[in-house]
């Protein structure tokens, strides 16, 4: 079979692309020991710490837990140390596990992930029969990666997020989602 045939076509489409973007840089060959991971619209990828990973195209949301330490592979002009990168990476082969999300009765996806940092979820606006309330406990980040959402609070102050925008809602203060938009909702594991 030549490289336009088979089960691997994608991923060698993915490496001819990489290669024409970054002519000579060695991350080239270093993506090649990654898993090459086509992810289906609102599946996710949760990589612990010390794992190397590249988006390479498409809509990614990306969360991760405060940390002082990202380190570049290649793939990019800004500096690369070596030295550190090889400290810190696993280099232990592991099957890349696709989450999806699991819904609750309040219409809200949530991403189950082994961290304690975080807790990523997603809400289908369109797909509602009420208006959505996010749990208030924590602050919490809503951004809105498709059509449009209504963010109503407590005194019935309206601010409408469209594609590529986001809030920030502090912890305590409650919100009534509406709309026909996909938002992403980030804040503290429970």
């Amino acid at each position: 079979l030549g490289a336009q045939d088979g089960p691997h076509q994608d991923s060698y489409a993915a490496y001819a692309s990489i290669a024409r973007h970054y002519p000579g840089d060695p991350g080239v060959i270093a993506a090649m020991l990654l898993n090459y991971v086509r992810l289906q619209p609102g599946e996710a990828l949760h990589l612990g710490a010390g794992v190397p990973h590249a988006y390479l195209d498409g809509l990614g949301v990306e969360i991760m837990a405060n940390s002082d330490n990202v380190l570049r592979c290649g793939l990019t002009p800004k500096h690369v140390d070596v030295p550190e990168l090889l400290r810190i990476v696993r280099f232990e082969a592991t099957a890349p596990g696709v989450l999806r999300p699991e819904a609750d009765p309040g219409g809200e996806e949530v991403y189950e992930t082994p961290t304690d940092e975080f807790r990523l979820s997603r809400y289908d606006l369109g797909r509602a029969a009420a208006p959505s309330r996010p749990d208030a406990r924590g602050p919490q980040i809503l951004l809105c990666t498709a059509g449009t959402a209504v963010l109503r609070d407590a005194t019935g102050a309206e601010l409408t997020l469209a594609r590529g925008q986001s809030a920030y809602v502090p912890a305590g203060e409650q919100v009534e989602l509406t709309g026909d938009g996909t938002v992403f909702r980030a804040t503290v594991a429970a």
